[in-house]
């Protein structure tokens, strides 16, 4: 079930990356490596942690750059046993998407294997929550369809049913209360 889901994110990001010229894939690339090393340096403080992750990552980096020349010259042979042209196949920009989208997702689950915490926070870095972008960032907040709270974002939304549901409780509480005050003074006299 994990490598179905694996190769279905790997998909999802090559997809992303094939509307991107090879220079905008390459930055997105760096990002994506900053990113790691900086939740990487910000969230693992023991250091023997640390130093499997290097060599988890530096194992991974070095099975994907082996995969990756298999890979063309597998591709390479193959087309040319057909009688095809390997340029006219798939265009160079396609398998450097290919590519790159599959050495995230060795590195992704390099870093998963030693804490899959870091995965998450990773994925928050890199797709941050509408309230999280900054103000000339470009969203689409979500937005309660009808009733009291149409309009509002789904934070407030929430956050505004949340304190009436808690002062809805909390005078629940203090109707019971009074209430078994009264019958106890009711027994009293």
């Amino acid at each position: 079930m994990s490598d179905i889901r694996e190769n279905i994110e790997e998909m999802i990001e090559e997809s992303y990356l094939l509307g991107m010229s090879e220079n905008e894939i390459r930055s997105d690339l760096d990002r994506f490596v900053e990113t790691c090393g900086r939740v990487i340096h910000q969230h693992v403080r023991d250091r023997k942690q640390m130093e499997m992750l290097v060599e988890k990552l530096a194992r991974a980096r070095a099975l994907t750059l082996i995969e990756d020349r298999q890979d063309d010259d597998d591709e390479e042979d193959d087309l040319a046993d057909l009688g095809i042209d390997t340029g006219s196949a798939t265009s160079p920009l396609d398998r450097f998407a290919a590519r790159v989208a599959r050495n995230k997702r060795t590195i992704l689950r390099a870093i998963g294997e030693c804490d899959a915490r870091l995965v998450s926070l990773i994925d928050q870095e890199r797709f941050p929550e509408p309230s999280e972008r900054s103000p000339g960032a470009p969203s689409i907040p979500g937005v309660f369809p009808g009733g009291p709270f149409a309009g509002q974002p789904v934070s407030r939304g929430k956050d505004l049913m949340l304190k009436v549901c808690y002062a809805v409780t909390v005078l629940f509480i203090l109707i019971l209360a009074y209430l078994v005050l009264l019958q106890n003074v009711e027994r009293l006299t």
